[in-house]
């Protein structure tokens, strides 16, 4: 009992080090930023290795979305909690992290060497505008999921992207207002259900 269980803990151990090193791998090879990031984790999570279900990747994404801080670290986080608790989440969070730092520091570092490199300007110019090109796509392609060709849906997305860009709203009022909507839908929804069991017994 105690040699299985032993084994369990190893294995658990292991794959919690292989989400690590595979949310490292693709926050260090990964340019333009958290979208990219997360679509491809998508590509790893939901497609070839299964590990959750594109059902599940979705709520978590929308969670990320909501949770103020940088979506990328939210979503690896909420990933992390959800296939092995706590300790998984704060290794995945790291592995999110890290690149990020030792990118910086080496850019850092280089820079003080050799300030005004015209290959680092035109590198770092070439990446900002495919990490552009890229976002978009990955933009287009996570609404045309989530938003499942509804018409309300769609209607709503395009009248809150008026109302950031046009009517200068800020996107934590529009954020505060679904949020009060949503839980009034849902305290709406728990009484009916409630009056609705009660009429039955």
């Amino acid at each position: 009992m105690t040699k299985q269980m032993h084994k369990k803990k190893q294995k658990k151990i292991y794959e919690i080090l292989d989400l690590f090193l595979l949310v490292f791998k693709t926050t260090t090879f990964t340019i333009g930023g958290g979208l990219i990031i997360i679509s491809e984790l998508k590509k790893i999570f939901v497609k070839k290795r299964k590990i959750i279900s594109e059902d599940d990747f979705n709520k978590i994404l929308a969670t990320s979305n909501v949770i103020p801080g940088v979506t990328a670290i939210n979503f690896v986080f909420l990933v992390g909690r959800k296939l092995g608790g706590f300790p998984c989440a704060l290794l995945l969070t790291v592995a999110g992290i890290l690149p990020s730092i030792i990118a910086i520091i080496m850019v850092f570092f280089y820079l003080k060497l050799v300030p005004n490199n015209i290959h680092v300007e035109k590198f770092l110019e070439g990446a900002k505008i495919s990490s552009i090109i890229i976002m978009i796509t990955v933009v287009l392609k996570f609404s045309k999921k989530m938003l499942n060709n509804s018409v309300i849906k769609w209607t709503i997305c395009f009248l809150i992207i008026f109302a950031i860009f046009k009517l200068k709203i800020r996107i934590s009022y529009i954020l505060l207002i679904f949020f009060l909507v949503y839980t009034f839908k849902y305290i709406t929804i728990k009484k009916i259900l409630t009056k609705q069991e009660k009429d039955i017994g």
